[in-house]
């Protein structure tokens, strides 16, 4: 029997699984799923996101079993402790390759490259595939065989080579034999991992499993896509994918995404969505390429010396919505009632604690792992760092969004700021953006004042680095 064994990590789907499909193809498949709890508390895994993985792995083993795939748990403290579990696991089940889909920050290239070494030791051949980004990080360089550091041209040169992949099939899996394996003491059952508590409401909000995430991508290309462009902008309503969640955890493909945009033609609005599709993978080479920003530094080296504040009651302040800036505090309030924030919102809230309050952006970087369901360190590390102008960024300017401007154009009648603060909801339009004598007793005054915090912060930075001082909006 020639077994290949599927380990199964940030890729929880059957369908249009590079990894899965591979093994597939060489001959009987088994899969594993390796819990490291440890590993999930060092790298701030929220609770919701977690639960999230839970969910959908019980739904995964169940599709796996129609196909005669079994999906086995394991458990151990962090990623230090995978290569001796995994050399016991392969011998005994005499593994003949070991496939894994790639995954790009450093702890887990050095997990990859110590269980590299385990297969090597045992003769067994180890696999990795490139299943979370539509590009590998290796076939993308700008003319100079560099990488590219800037998103515009990144993204004109990735469109050019995902042309052939608009037309290209997704894998499927078929029915196989059944296999039988003699089992090991360290195997567990899925509720027998060290999940963290259980928040009933998350079930409801998040659905689990690929097929809820795939037709969830159908009714978006089908019925949102259309006018995208201008309704991801509004926080009040639903107008983005609400996929970057799925997409995290790997129950949806990037790659289908890719299709089912193409799928519904060249508008404005399927344009930029893939663009945010492109961004995802622009932040998981800039990581890959640069693996200094998984060490908590900043990608720009000319603004290492920022003389951040780490006034830790401002930041609680804004943690918790009450910086007394209403749109700050209504996302900030989102963030903490549903686990996820709407992505303008993201950069609002995160250039308002780096630019105004002047704290570390490694603070809110945490902040955001620790609560979003859709936490995925490039991605977030990268909106981090661009939102405090330490990051990849073209433009020649220093920004500054200044949140009550944002409010008044992007939240126009206060909707979104009167449904997570209904101690607001009684003022009008105009003052809801910006109480003024209009602010109600229960609700705080300003944290900073905003003129103040902007001047600030271009004294800061003008120190570190030569930007031209202009802030559009």
């Amino acid at each position: 029997m020639t077994l290949a064994l599927h380990w199964f990590r940030t890729d929880l789907r059957i369908h249009d699984n590079q990894s899965l499909a591979s093994a597939h193809a060489e001959g009987d498949v088994v899969a594993i799923y390796i819990a490291t709890p440890k590993q999930w508390q060092a790298h701030y895994d929220a609770a919701i996101k977690l639960d999230y993985w839970r969910r959908n792995l019980q739904m995964l083993e169940e599709e796996l079993l129609q196909a005669n795939i079994p999906l086995y748990y394991f458990e151990v403290a962090t990623y230090k402790e995978i290569p001796a579990l995994l050399e016991k696991l392969l011998v005994q089940w005499q593994v003949n390759s070991l496939h894994c889909n790639r995954e790009y920050p450093l702890n887990e290239h050095n997990r990859e490259a110590a269980v590299a070494a385990v297969c090597s030791k045992l003769g067994v051949q180890m696999q990795l595939h490139d299943d979370q980004v539509l590009m590998p990080p290796e076939r993308v360089f700008n003319k100079s065989g560099q990488p590219y550091k800037v998103f515009t041209p990144f993204a004109r040169h990735m469109r050019e080579l995902l042309r052939p992949l608009e037309g290209r099939e997704a894998l499927t899996i078929k029915r196989q034999e059944v296999v039988a394996l003699q089992p090991l003491n360290e195997q567990r059952q899925l509720g027998e991992l060290s999940w963290p508590a259980i928040d009933p409401v998350w079930k409801k909000l998040w659905p689990a499993g690929e097929n809820y995430a795939r037709q969830r991508l159908t009714d978006f290309c089908e019925e949102a896509i259309i006018v995208y462009d201008e309704a991801r902008n509004i926080p009040s309503i639903d107008g983005t994918s609400r996929l970057s969640h799925a997409l995290a955890a790997g129950v949806l493909s990037i790659r289908e995404c890719w299709r089912a945009a193409h799928l519904f033609g060249e508008g404005k609005g399927s344009e930029i969505w893939r663009n945010e599709l492109l961004w995802r993978d622009f932040y998981k080479h800039i990581i890959w390429h640069y693996p200094h920003v998984s060490r908590q530094k900043p990608w720009r080296d000319d603004v290492s010396h920022v003389p951040w504040q780490h006034n830790k009651e401002e930041f609680l302040r804004w943690c918790n919505g009450q910086t007394g800036i209403p749109i700050v505090d209504a996302a900030m309030q989102q963030l903490l009632q549903i686990g996820w924030m709407h992505n303008r919102l993201r950069m609002v809230t995160a250039m308002f604690l780096t630019k105004h309050l002047l704290i570390d952006w490694r603070w809110g970087e945490r902040w955001f792992m620790q609560h979003l369901i859709d936490g995925e360190f490039a991605a977030n590390n990268g909106g981090w760092q661009w939102s405090a102008s330490t990051g990849t960024d073209s433009v020649p300017y220093f920004r500054i969004f200044n949140p009550v401007t944002q409010s008044r154009r992007f939240d126009s009648e206060g909707a979104f700021i009167r449904k997570y603060l209904p101690e607001l909801a009684h003022l009008d339009n105009k003052s809801i953006h910006d109480p003024g004598p209009e602010r109600p007793s229960s609700y705080p005054a300003p944290i900073i004042d905003l003129g103040f915090g902007r001047e600030r912060a271009l004294s800061a930075f003008k120190k570190q680095v030569d930007f031209f001082y202009e802030t559009p909006e």
